[in-house]
């Protein structure tokens, strides 16, 4: 041990310079490591509303901000706004236009800075909305960003004052069965790559159906509304604040 202490002290005495530079380099990876490790996560920053155009999502942004309902209206542009949870804990909200040429656009702009991502059903025009709605989210949920950082989900079913609107349970189990369908189709051709044609995972396990929980991300259902006096969002701020 004594033989091997001289040598190293002998090392340094011979390369003391070429030590300091050695040492000032790994001080400086190590430095933007950490650096690039803490902004990645700092810049997530925001909980994204998203979903189908007519989904609710303006009304249900609303309601979260100012706690006043208007009436439905079809956004074209995105509305964001500082959402208080406590008196010391707050997050950003952002509104994505649902309509079909502005999403994909809205998506790409502001997904870097999702720390959760808000997706927003109408319960009440599944039957008809239902195969869009499974295809918007299966695109979001294989984006390689969501599925490499396992962002969250809440699948917030809403309209849930109407008489027509289906559960969130019943939601979830169509939606797992047209999720199904659409990675059959879209892997059908592809075997078991693990990818798509465009880059996105391929969802779930393919031996079997699919099912939420057999991916990364932490997908949650809530039944809620933003109706004017039948407001039931408790449950989407428990979530906001969870995930905040």
């Amino acid at each position: 041990m004594d033989g091997l202490v001289k040598q190293l002290v002998s090392f340094y005495a011979k390369n003391s310079t070429l030590v300091a530079v050695i040492v000032a380099i790994i001080a400086v990876l190590i430095t933007t490591l950490i650096y690039f490790l803490f902004s990645r996560k700092s810049s997530r920053n925001a909980i994204l509303l998203v979903g189908l155009s007519d989904a609710g999502k303006t009304v249900l942004f609303t309601q979260l901000i100012t706690k006043k309902f208007v009436s439905s209206v079809t956004s074209m542009k995105e509305m964001s706004n500082t959402l208080k949870l406590t008196s010391n804990k707050s997050i950003e909200l952002i509104d994505s236009p649902g309509f079909e040429r502005l999403r994909s656009k809205y998506w790409d702009d502001y997904k870097t800075r999702a720390k959760g991502v808000l997706f927003v059903i109408d319960s009440t025009d599944f039957a008809s909305s239902g195969k869009d709605v499974a295809d918007l989210l299966y695109n979001y949920l294989a984006d390689p960003l969501v599925a490499t950082n396992a962002i969250p989900f809440l699948i917030a079913c809403t309209k849930q004052d109407e008489t027509r609107a289906k559960s969130s349970k019943v939601l979830q189990k169509q939606l797992e069965r047209e999720i199904t369908a659409i990675r059959e189709t879209r892997s059908g051709a592809l075997g078991s790559t693990g990818d798509d044609e465009t880059g996105r995972a391929i969802l779930g396990k393919l031996d079997k159906e699919f099912s939420f929980s057999d991916i990364k991300n932490t997908v949650d259902f809530v039944d809620c509304s933003a109706a004017e006096n039948k407001t039931q969002l408790d449950s989407v701020i428990n979530w906001i604040k969870s995930v905040a």
